[in-house]
């Protein structure tokens, strides 16, 4: 039996020195990825710096665009138009508190704060009144949006930019 067994321990130990330069190449393989996945890291931050920021008032005629369709959606009753355009102008917000969070036109304040504070409950109080579908909560809701526009540019300096409701629509390409 003791022989049985010395013979057992002979073969598994010619077998792992076997499987051993496998077992130091799977052990190494993690290693290797690990290595390339940091070196990908490392070539995205690089490319993530040369790309730049977008252009706060290109964001902003973004915002104004979302800002007429929407109206014009939620006078025409097209509830889910409506909902769509602010779900996209809320979008659009994040994009530049993300982007363009710490813009020179508000220091010391930072963008990424004071918009948030000042926009997020107007765009709720609008997406409350789509829910109810309700024409008159909505024109309510959407004033109560365009003035939190102009309460933003205020704080940022720029009160001369007051946004109201749309005259005309200012693309007429979607219906």
């Amino acid at each position: 039996m003791k022989y049985a067994i010395s013979c057992l321990a002979v073969v598994v130990g010619a077998v792992l020195v076997g499987f051993a330069p496998q077992l130091v190449a799977a052990d190494a393989k993690p290693s290797a990825d690990a290595t390339e996945i940091a070196a990908l890291k490392a070539r995205i931050a690089d490319l993530e710096k040369r790309v730049p920021a977008p252009e706060l008032g290109q964001q902003m005629l973004e915002l104004q665009i979302r800002h007429d369709r929407l109206w014009w959606a939620g006078q025409a009753g097209n509830w889910n138009l409506a909902y769509f355009m602010i779900g996209e102008l809320g979008e659009a917000l994040r994009g530049i508190e993300e982007t363009n969070g710490e813009a020179p036109e508000l220091q010391p304040e930072k963008l990424s704060q004071v918009m948030p504070s000042i926009m997020n409950p107007a765009i709720r109080t609008v997406q409350q009144a789509l829910e109810k579908k309700d024409k008159a909560a909505f024109a309510k809701a959407f004033d109560q949006l365009s003035a939190s526009c102009t309460a933003c540019h205020k704080v940022a300096g720029a009160d001369f930019l007051q946004i109201q409701r749309p005259k005309t629509p200012l693309l007429d390409n979607l219906r």
